[in-house]
C-alpha cells in the first residue's frame, strides 16, 4: 500500500521534477554555477536558518510527545550550533556582505513568510509537511548532484552536507513522521496537507530562482 508521503510525491510529480531540474540544481550538477549566484543564494539561505529555527521551535511546542520533541530539539541544536556557524564562516571566507544582497525579493519573502505563517497558525502535521517538503526534495537533488564534481569547494561541501547519511536520516524521519500523522487525519485533512506540500515545492522553486540576478529586477 502506498504511504501518504509517497502519494504526495506521486500527486505532485510535475512540481517535484521542476525542482529536481531547476536551473540552480542543473548548474551545480554541470559545475557551471556563477559565483555571484551562489553568493546571493548563501545570503538568502543563511538568513532563512533563523526562520527554520523558529519553525522547528514551533514544532517542538506542538509535538504530540517526548519522542518527537527529543528528535526536533536535536535538529534545533544542529541549526543553532552547526548551520549558523557554517554560514558565518563561508560568507566570511568568500568576502560576501549580506547587505549587498537584499532578501526582500518576492521569491525569498514568499518562502520565508509562507513557511513561518503556516508554522505559527497550523498544526504539528502541517509543520512536518513543510519540512518534509523541503528536506526530502533537497536530499534527492543533492544525492544526485554529489555524483558529479564541483570545482568550488564551498559548493561541493553544501551538496555533500545534504547528501550525507545524517541529513538523509533527518529527511527520512520527517517522511515517516508525516505518514504517522496522516493515519489520524480525515481525507479532507489529508487533501489540505497535499495542497500545502504543493505550495512548499513552488515556494522552493521560486526561492532558488531568486538567486539569479535577473530575478532581482523582476
Amino acid at each position: 500500500m502506498e504511504s501518504f508521503s509517497d502519494r504526495l510525491l506521486t500527486q505532485h510529480q510535475v512540481l517535484w521534477q521542476a525542482m529536481q531540474q531547476h536551473r540552480f540544481v542543473v548548474d551545480i550538477e554541470h559545475d557551471r554555477l556563477p559565483d555571484s549566484v551562489f553568493n546571493r543564494y548563501l545570503v538568502f539561505e543563511g538568513n532563512f536558518v533563523a526562520t527554520a529555527i523558529a519553525i522547528f521551535a514551533l514544532a517542538v511546542s506542538k509535538a504530540p510527545g517526548i519522542r518527537q520533541q527529543r528528535w526536533l530539539i536535536g535538529v534545533l541544536n544542529a541549526l543553532v550550533d552547526t548551520q549558523i556557524a557554517w554560514f558565518e564562516a563561508v560568507l566570511a571566507r568568500r568576502g560576501v556582505q549580506p547587505a549587498d544582497y537584499p532578501d526582500d525579493l518576492p521569491g525569498v519573502s514568499a518562502f520565508r513568510d509562507g513557511m513561518l505563517k503556516v508554522a505559527e497558525q497550523g498544526s504539528y502535521a502541517e509543520i512536518i509537511t513543510l519540512m518534509f517538503g523541503a528536506e526530502w526534495m533537497y536530499y534527492h537533488w543533492c544525492l544526485r548532484v554529489s555524483a558529479q564534481s564541483q570545482q568550488d569547494a564551498d559548493v561541493r561541501r553544501w551538496v555533500e552536507m545534504h547528501a550525507e547519511d545524517e541529513f538523509h536520516q533527518q529527511a527520512q524521519w520527517l517522511k515517516t513522521e508525516l505518514d504517522q500523522c496522516a493515519l489520524t487525519l480525515s481525507a479532507a485533512q489529508q487533501a489540505q496537507l497535499s495542497q500545502l506540500y504543493a505550495r512548499v515545492l513552488q515556494w522552493e522553486i521560486d526561492f532558488h530562482s531568486a538567486a539569479y540576478p535577473e530575478s532581482a529586477h523582476d
